[in-house]
């Protein structure tokens, strides 16, 4: 018999909004990275005050930032791509909450992404399409781990932190959806008791109908070894997870938000796996303030498999995260240019779906943006030369990697590498080998362990009070774009 599930109302914010930092919970808004605040925060706090928004503010913990310890270590001791943007956790997360208060614009100050991974150059091929290795021991990850408590005491102990969002995809077991009937129930007799398999078969299998937020019904139907499947599939990733909300839990003496990411696999998340992932959270006890499934979105791309495909998964996927309490957030937000949004009726579609209940996610977009401007400038000018001086040693290093075979190679890089050849185009921002990797450069240091590129970038346009002012507009008007198109003004 199918069972009728109502959905959940998701309204649990924090109500009235002070100046500053604060805990927004299941509230509508955008969650903005703030890679190089010195540059972004100006232009992004002036849109959100024109728009009355209350906003995140964040950057990756796993790729983006790092513990002031590492981005202050000798050159070369850690990869490239950790803490790649050269600002540490302190130092975003204070200075955004600064701004924030003297301007008079309520924030959540966000810990995002969390990753359990391999390392951190896999956490930044697999953002690119590059396939990461099938397995992640248990030693990588209590390494993992390891470096993510530090980076969450780092964290806690700025006072402004108040959202954390987790990354655990690389521990997702997909090769249980293979496996042969007699290996499945070994395995699953081997993890669940007698008691834990009926749970899991009563609670998942059969049909569900639960409500869309466009009012209409969406409809799930699961076998019981489909539920076992899943269950089994997410138990790792689920367990990690309790691991790391707990030990934040401990850390804080207030409130904070919680989200899980899904998002960053090869595929889009089907219905049935979010219902048996969230259902397994929740038979914890433990809260989901939002869920970040995979929809179809690729960074630095727009949405290409068609508004009727997207509306279909955010239409499943919003109706049984509210079943649970939870609203979707949007991760890889950004599209293939600073005006395109994430294509065309890609946000009208969203909005339709989700009844106008959202978070949504974009952070490399401005770094891009930035760097468009100074391919602008004409020949000869102190923007011009930088970026082109940035471009070529960028190039540079990602052939060295390509001919030593290093950390960062891929057929992926070989691809792009090979496109930009061919196309004979010198000191192209658009070209995909320079867009994907531009905020390499952000990390290039000297032997004193100085990050001239990216001291450049905040002493020109400290300095250089014309362009400060482009930056500034542009920087405002790409953040107004994402806060009209999704109508997240007056949200608080």
């Amino acid at each position: 018999m199918e069972a009728e599930q109502n959905e959940n109302e998701v309204v649990h914010d924090t109500g009235d909004l002070k100046t500053g930092t604060n805990y927004l919970g299941a509230r509508h808004h955008p969650a903005l990275g703030i890679r190089i605040p010195e540059i972004f925060l100006t232009g992004i706090i002036n849109s959100l005050q024109k728009h009355r928004c209350a906003a995140g503010l964040m950057l990756s913990f796993g790729r983006e930032t790092a513990p002031e310890e590492i981005i202050m270590a000798p050159p070369r001791r850690y990869e490239i791509t950790l803490g790649h943007t050269g600002t540490s956790i302190r130092r975003y997360l204070t200075m955004g909450a600064r701004m924030a208060r003297t301007t008079g614009i309520p924030v959540e100050m966000e810990a995002d992404h969390l990753i359990i991974t391999e390392s951190s150059a896999l956490a930044v091929k697999r953002i690119e399409g590059v396939k990461t290795p099938k397995f992640v021991g248990n030693a990588a990850v209590e390494k993992s781990m390891r470096y993510n408590m530090q980076a969450l005491d780092e964290a806690v102990a700025t006072g402004v932190v108040r959202s954390f969002t987790t990354d655990t995809s690389d521990l997702f077991d997909t090769d249980v959806e293979r496996l042969k009937e007699y290996s499945l129930r070994k395995l699953l007799h081997a993890e669940y008791s007698e008691s834990e398999r009926e749970r899991i078969a009563k609670t998942y299998a059969g049909r569900h109908r639960f409500k869309g937020g466009d009012g209409k019904p969406v409809r799930l139907e699961l076998s019981r070894d489909k539920a076992y499947r899943l269950a089994l599939k997410y138990k790792r990733s689920i367990e990690i997870n309790e691991r790391i909300y707990q030990e934040i839990a401990q850390r804080m003496r207030r409130p904070f938000g919680f989200e899980i990411s899904m998002d960053e696999t090869e595929k889009p998340t089907p219905g049935a796996d979010l219902f048996v992932y969230l259902g397994e959270w929740k038979n914890k006890g433990l809260p989901c303030d939002y869920v970040a499934p995979n929809v179809g979105f690729r960074k630095r791309e727009d949405y290409k498999e068609g508004l009727d495909m997207l509306k279909n998964r955010v239409r499943a996927a919003h109706a049984i995260a509210s079943r649970y309490g939870a609203m979707l957030s949007f991760h890889s937000g950004s599209g293939a240019g600073t005006h395109t949004g994430k294509g065309k009726g890609v946000y009208e579609t969203l909005l339709g779906c989700t009844g106008n209940k959202l978070k949504y996610k974009i952070s490399g977009i401005y770094y891009e943006l930035l760097i468009e401007l100074l391919a602008g400038h004409k020949k000869g000018t102190d923007a011009r030369i930088l970026f082109e001086l940035i471009f070529r040693d960028l190039m540079d290093y990602l052939r060295e990697q390509l001919e030593t075979r290093g950390p960062l190679y891929s057929n992926v890089l070989v691809k792009q590498m090979q496109s930009f050849d061919e196309s004979k185009k010198d000191y192209d921002p658009r070209a995909d080998v320079f867009r994907y990797h531009s905020f390499l450069a952000l990390n290039f240091r000297d032997q004193k362990g100085r990050r001239y590129y990216r001291d450049r970038l905040i002493r020109l346009y400290s300095e250089d009070l014309k362009l400060k002012k482009q930056v500034d507009q542009e920087i405002e008007a790409l953040t107004a774009r994402l806060v009209e198109g999704l109508e997240f003004g007056g949200n608080y």
